[in-house]
């Protein structure tokens, strides 16, 4: 234990790591999404288009990311955390859709309102389907599948133990 009674070492520092990456991630997200606001401004009543962009890029992004980490390419600790929660969760924005819709709808656009919310429910959602289709498809050639295994940022590490007591096999004396 170090001195203000927390524990240290390499669980400790695999942490630290998976928390700078998604803040790396995250701050790279932010940056695009603010790209893309400057470049496609709106007006209150306009159809918005840049957060309407973002978050359907965001969600095929996220689609095929998740998808051939977990499905595809070989474990690893740090691409999910970076890429999928970091950088895209940086990068799309539900509040911002929220906060846009009720404008629009405060306006008196709520036609408009509606529309971009259903809009971007089912285009974020055929998006990110294009994204998982992409991952699983030739497009993305890699060597064969892999079996799929526990998610490394819910349990903390890459591949479960072999042999342990309640998975068929008895635990070495």
């Amino acid at each position: 234990m170090s001195p203000g009674g927390a524990a240290t070492g390499p669980r400790t520092s695999e942490r630290l790591l998976r928390v700078a990456a998604i803040a790396a991630g995250g701050a790279l997200g932010t940056l695009a999404r603010y790209g893309t606001d400057r470049a496609l401004v709106v007006t209150p009543t306009a159809f918005p288009w840049a957060t309407f962009t973002v978050n359907v890029a965001g969600s095929f992004l996220l689609g095929l990311i998740v998808t051939l980490v977990v499905e595809r390419w070989p474990p690893t600790r740090f691409v999910r955390p970076f890429a999928a929660i970091g950088f895209c969760g940086g990068f799309t924005t539900f509040s911002t859709l929220t906060v846009e819709a009720t404008q629009r709808a405060q306006h008196g656009r709520v036609a408009l309102a509606v529309g971009y919310v259903a809009a971007s429910l089912v285009a974020g959602t055929v998006a990110a389907l294009a994204g998982m289709a992409m991952a699983r498809s030739r497009a993305v050639p890699l060597p064969g599948r892999r079996q799929l295994l526990p998610d490394p940022d819910d349990l903390g590490v890459l591949h479960p133990p072999t042999g342990a007591p309640g998975d068929g096999e008895e635990a070495p004396p």
